[in-house]
């Protein structure tokens, strides 16, 4: 069997020999920190002057931050005691993230921050990993720190890359990663639709359905809920309020760790075949609805309980983790997939006559809604939408990320078009969206546009995809 190198990445828990170990990863740490802020602050002082004076400023590239760097080393003499890479290469991230912000031309993405002392520290050490038998090296001081994972090393042979080190809740993690040999992903050929909901996934594969519930986080939610009344009670800096603050960031990260556990185990049992999902946006459905003074928002607080359920679910993340698993990912379009009838394509608002009920008024299909829209992603051949030689109905619009214009996933996407007469009857049509008619001859697409596929406008009795 064909194999190929990936990347896997492990989290272990820190475990030191001695209390001037720990120290010395929070001083290696705090130096990281002051570098991102002292050369932050001048970055923007720069870009400030050069405002003011109506000139091009400097470039916050890695290479412009490390000749920085080399000038502050000889101004900050105690910054010899620490290792250099690791200190260094925070200001890579430093430099991502400026490239990030100018090129994100929506502005969703703002300038880097500055780091706070009282938000958690993180480290990378960027190579030269060396782990001998659970115990990790750290360079400049040779201090070996063990590391602990319950059912230890999973990749014993695999070579270690790359450690990030996170102070989480006052606990030291170390997320290492390691360079495996893999096998080929194997496509069974199986086409499975995924409806994500709030509080649960429902999966259907063509044949059978089922429907993957969220942990049950009640117990945990109301133990947070009494932890936060109580700290609302205490003063503010007292050592009680600290203690009850760490308590209450205990539980929450308690249930983002059983979040990310359920969703690692839904989106392996979908690995063996094309995965299709809704194209959804969690950060625009998750607005809240409180309005300003002039125009008050309605039903504000069932509103922001079906937003704590949504990001609850995590559907962004489990997006991610189908689409580096499974061999392929389409997402949908997701207008009217919830109303769409599976068995004959009937789109009705009266077919929803309940939140969890489907019932088709032009057939009389029943069944859950949930496992009704992914049984709708499955039909047809979705084999035939790949990124290249597609006829496409109307292109997508293409996401500016770091690399350049490219899709926001490496998922193909697609968006109706409007209505267009001319290629009802047709089942792989070819749409010209400035003439807003159909062309003979199908022409080649650029990767990350994709089309409906045939199954999918037969079905819609008439209706564009």
């Amino acid at each position: 069997m064909d194999t190929r190198i990936e990347y896997r990445q492990v989290t272990y828990r820190v475990l030191f020999d001695r209390p001037s170990d720990a120290q010395y990863l929070s001083a290696t740490a705090g130096a990281a920190r002051f570098v991102w802020n002292r050369l932050l602050g001048k970055q923007r002082e720069r870009y400030q002057l050069a405002r003011t004076l109506g000139i091009q400023p400097p470039a916050p590239s890695f290479f412009n931050l490390c000749k920085d760097l080399t000038r502050l080393r000889r101004e900050t003499t105690w910054r010899r005691d620490y290792p250099s890479k690791p200190v260094r290469h925070a200001l890579k991230y430093q430099a991502l993230a400026w490239r990030a912000f100018f090129r994100n031309p929506t502005g969703d993405v703002g300038p880097p921050r500055f780091k706070s002392r009282w938000r958690g520290d993180s480290l990378t050490l960027p190579e030269d990993v060396k782990i001998i038998d659970g115990r990790l090296r750290f360079p400049k001081r040779g201090c070996l720190l063990t590391l602990r994972r319950r059912g230890g090393d999973p990749y014993p042979i695999g070579k270690p890359v790359q450690a990030v080190f996170r102070r989480v809740n006052g606990k030291w993690h170390c997320t290492v990663c390691v360079a495996i040999a893999a096998p080929e992903r194997v496509d069974d050929g199986s086409v499975i639709g995924v409806d994500m909901n709030a509080g649960q996934v429902a999966v259907h594969d063509g044949t059978a359905g089922r429907i993957l519930q969220r942990p049950d986080d009640g117990k945990l939610v109301a133990k947070a809920k009494r932890l936060d009344r109580k700290m609302r009670r205490q003063r503010k800096g007292s050592r009680r309020r600290d203690g009850t603050r760490a308590r209450l960031a205990n539980i929450h990260r308690r249930m983002a760790t059983r979040r990310h556990n359920w969703q690692h185990h839904v989106s392996r049992e979908l690995r063996t075949g094309m995965v299709i999902v809704e194209d959804l946006r969690p950060k625009a459905m998750t607005r809240s609805a409180r309005g300003t003074v002039e125009k008050p928002g309605r039903n504000v607080k069932a509103k922001s309980g079906l937003n704590r359920l949504i990001n609850g679910t995590g559907w962004g993340t489990a997006r991610r983790m189908f689409d580096y698993k499974a061999p392929a990912m389409i997402a949908v379009y997701p207008a009217n997939t919830s109303r769409e009838c599976a068995v004959c394509g009937h789109v009705a608002a009266a077919s929803r006559p309940s939140q969890a009920r489907f019932q088709c008024v032009a057939c009389g299909h029943t069944d859950h809604a949930a496992l009704n829209a992914a049984r709708t992603y499955g039909v047809g051949d979705w084999r035939s939408c790949t990124a290249r030689g597609v006829r496409i109905c109307r292109p997508l619009r293409p996401v500016q990320r770091i690399g350049g214009w490219q899709p926001k996933l490496s998922t193909h996407r697609y968006k109706p078009p409007s209505e267009c007469n001319a290629c009802l009857n047709d089942l792989r049509p070819t749409h010209d969206p400035e003439r807003n008619s159909c062309l003979e001859a199908a022409e080649p697409v650029r990767i990350g546009y994709a089309v409906p596929h045939p199954g999918y406008v037969a079905s819609a009795q008439g209706r564009h995809p």
